[in-house]
């Protein structure tokens, strides 16, 4: 299993990219949407960093693995741009799990 950590990390970053690439060829709704992501994304991340994750937790290790295959869904999902709402759907369900995952941290 890849580390949850790694993983939050290499979430917000993707995101934090897209942002950054794609919030000059959008609306202004999808800008906020875009904006709230990553906002949700750097959260679920910054409040893990410094702690831990039980890595015998079957949860954490679902959701280690879900979230993964979700960023690369938003990578995949950005090579094919044709249509940013589906990029919106992706980054929205990835930073959900980001957030469930953030949810089992525990005190370093």
């Amino acid at each position: 299993m890849q580390d949850p950590m790694a993983v939050l990390e290499q979430n917000y970053i993707t995101i934090q990219d897209q942002v950054n690439m794609r919030s000059f060829n959008c609306n202004q709704a999808e800008r906020d949407t875009l904006n709230a992501q990553l906002v949700a994304a750097r959260s679920a991340y910054w409040s893990c960093v410094n702690k831990a994750f039980h890595d015998d937790d079957p949860q954490v290790v679902a959701l280690t693995v879900q979230l993964k295959q979700q960023t690369q869904a938003i990578k995949d999902a950005v090579q094919n741009m044709g249509d940013i709402a589906k990029v919106l759907d992706q980054i929205t369900t990835a930073v959900g799990t980001a957030a469930k995952l953030a949810a089992l941290v525990i005190s370093a």
